[in-house]
């Protein structure tokens, strides 16, 4: 089935589009510890996250584009946020988190990927979501903390707790959608 212009460059999936230019500023930006911007514009993407997909379901807009497009877009903010947040976060990311949450996403990916190989459906679930909401949070603090508040102790405390709950809900929502698709995988 192809693509038809007038429902790919739809609202929905023109937000997907900017989500990746907006990705592109905010890893240029924290590259350059310029936290604030990138703070901003990681905040602007977050919000045309939860607008695409409300847009696409609400005015039923939705397209295979879509589909492949918005958790693509989605891994590679939230996977190269992760991995440059290492040496920007003010220490404050173990290595070893950030490889499970990439580790996650890429498995995620493939069994998406091998699910609708074989004609079966694979949409986010409201683990996938609340999973995304966390470490939307958590990066979006660190942010905030490398901007303006690297001097109060307690936000440095309650990163961390959102860093292992992060985990937590990744490593949950992964299981999760090996479970959903569990059929799939055991067809031969």
């Amino acid at each position: 089935m192809g693509f038809q212009k007038s429902t790919m460059f739809n609202l929905p999936n023109s937000l997907t589009l900017l989500r990746l230019l907006l990705a592109i500023i905010f890893f240029i930006f924290l590259s350059y510890h310029c936290y604030t911007i990138s703070l901003f514009s990681f905040l602007v993407a977050s919000l045309t996250d939860w607008l695409d997909g409300y847009l696409a379901r609400k005015k039923g807009l939705l397209t295979d584009f879509g589909r492949l497009a918005d958790p693509f877009v989605d891994k590679i903010i939230v996977c190269g946020g992760f991995i440059l947040l290492i040496k920007h976060g003010q220490e404050n990311i173990p290595p070893w988190m950030v490889v499970v949450i990439v580790a996650r996403e890429f498995f995620v990916s493939s069994i998406r990927s091998y699910s609708e190989a074989r004609g079966i459906e694979f949409g986010a679930t409201m683990w996938g979501k609340a999973k995304m909401f966390v470490q939307a949070l958590t990066i979006s603090l660190i942010l905030l903390f490398s901007a303006y508040l690297q001097h109060v102790e307690s936000v440095r405390n309650i990163i961390i707790a959102l860093l292992w709950s992060t985990v937590i809900i990744t490593v949950v929502s992964g299981i999760k959608y090996m479970v959903k698709a569990s059929p799939a995988l055991l067809e031969r």
